[in-house]
């Protein structure tokens, strides 16, 4: 897990796992471990938009309920503030997904 935290390979621990931000690497450069039979899909977008969402409505009807302001302004401001956390935050949870499937992988025969 903390290998893959760091942006390594969950076997090695010395080859990149991410290419660029967020996209997965195919392959370890170093110990040429398979990072694409790893699929962490639309999984962590979808749990951090979740997540998000549940903790940034809230402070939407209290902005809303506090200073009124008008509907453009919801939509900008709760806008960039969901997609600039979910894009912070993909790349930790991509990881962790990796991470745990790599740990929970069943021996190939």
């Amino acid at each position: 897990m903390r290998r893959a935290l760091n942006g390594t390979c969950p076997d090695c621990g010395q080859g990149k796992l991410f290419q660029g931000k967020i996209a997965l690497v195919d392959q370890c450069s170093h110990c040429g471990l398979d990072i694409s039979r790893y699929n962490a899909g639309d999984g962590p977008a979808t749990l951090l938009i979740f997540i998000y969402g549940a903790l940034i409505v809230p402070m939407a009807f209290l902005l809303e309920t506090l200073l009124e302001p008008p509907l453009w302004v919801h939509a900008i401001v709760w806008g960039l503030v969901m997609l600039g956390a979910t894009l912070l935050s993909l790349r930790v949870i991509k990881a962790v997904i990796v991470a745990k499937q790599f740990e929970f992988q069943t021996p190939e025969t």
